[in-house]
């Protein structure tokens, strides 16, 4: 946490309007918390697609864990096209069972950040629903946070910066109006080194340089006013 900004020493800037400086606050408070970052990869998009890898580390840089997953079927190829983890390199990996008391006693209690928290939740969910085990159960949900019945939070990244770059959509996905940016276009946007998309420790990497930027002095459009 020493090599985190001064947040306190940054003015706020008036190019910024009342939504993107409520994002600005959010980011720094994220920081400040050494809040976790997890992402998870799968076996495809759909409601029940199985984990194949997660990674979760802290705002500050502490990777806390990291691991293929060996899912009960086999990965599909376009899945793989997109992220590269093939049946052999999970062959050997551990089940979810094996993991999943590890990955919660981590979650406890703590803000969780996720680049589209919805579906990083809803694959731990899944995964818990699928081999009968124990998970909190949900008692609010809004399309930025997930709340715990243990005391855990998702905050979504995705929202968050949707709402800072303030790019207006009318597409049926989105919350309030704003695009949703995939999390390599953000980086870039932001200036951010785009390492090996699509897999998790890269992807938490990526969200946690994504967020510092987000705390920082951050870039938005020029047509946003």
């Amino acid at each position: 946490m020493n090599a985190l900004l001064n947040f306190a020493t940054i003015p706020v800037l008036p190019a910024y309007n009342d939504l993107q400086q409520s994002v600005i606050d959010q980011a720094r408070s994220w920081i400040l918390a050494d809040s976790l970052v997890l992402d998870c990869e799968t076996c495809g998009l759909g409601e029940a697609a199985e984990i194949i890898e997660i990674s979760i580390m802290t705002m500050g840089g502490v990777m806390l864990f990291s691991s293929l997953i060996k899912p009960t079927l086999p990965i599909p190829e376009e899945t793989t096209a997109l992220h590269g983890i093939t049946d052999d390199m999970v062959a050997n990996a551990p089940t979810w069972p094996e993991v999943h008391d590890q990955v919660w006693a981590l979650l406890t209690g703590k803000r969780v950040l996720a680049y589209s928290a919805a579906f990083d939740f809803g694959r731990i969910d899944v995964m818990a629903r699928l081999y009968g085990l124990d998970s909190p159960a949900v008692s609010s949900r809004t399309a930025g946070r997930i709340a715990l019945s243990d005391g855990i939070t998702w905050e979504c990244v995705m929202q968050a910066y949707a709402q800072l770059w303030q790019e207006p959509t009318t597409s049926p996905q989105s919350a309030d109006g704003w695009r949703w940016k995939a999390l390599t276009e953000a980086c870039r946007a932001q200036g951010i080194p785009v390492g090996r998309a699509h897999r998790a420790q890269d992807d938490c990497l990526m969200t946690q340089a994504l967020v510092n930027a987000m705390g920082g002095e951050p870039a938005v459009r020029l047509t946003a006013f």
